[in-house]
């Protein structure tokens, strides 16, 4: 994103700038990357296929880290009642419309919802593949 595009608040869409946006998408990093090491380890040492359930949550920090990035929207932001659109703190905001709030939170329950979804879909299909191959 060049200097003159710049990111406003909308509510339900939008309430993180590039700074906030940069650190959803290293948080869903971090938990696909700790959930691959987690993978590697539990295949290494032959771990019960039940230890593979434990996968459920880094991919759920990483799909609502890389969702969260992706759609340039923080639930916690939204919970809070708050945007922050900068790389600093002055165009942070609170919102004080509770029409423009319930569309925010609408929002979080959904990327939640989407998040709990892929995790729990792809923790089961590793599962899966772990207890048929006997890992």
């Amino acid at each position: 994103m060049n200097s003159s595009q710049k990111i406003a608040y909308s509510p339900g869409k939008c309430n993180i700038g590039p700074k906030e946006i940069r650190k959803r998408y290293a948080i869903g990093f971090l938990g696909f990357i700790t959930a691959i090491i987690l993978i590697v380890l539990f295949s290494f040492f032959k771990l019960n296929y039940l230890f593979f359930i434990i996968l459920l949550l880094p991919f759920l920090l990483g799909f609502v880290g890389f969702y969260q990035g992706y759609t340039k929207f923080c639930v916690g932001n939204a919970m809070e009642g708050i945007y922050d659109l900068s790389d600093t703190k002055s165009r942070r905001g609170v919102i004080k419309n509770r029409i423009s709030h319930s569309l925010d939170l609408k929002k979080a329950v959904i990327l939640i919802a989407y998040s709990v979804i892929s995790a729990a879909i792809i923790t089961f299909i590793i599962t899966f593949i772990a207890y048929y191959t006997g890992v």
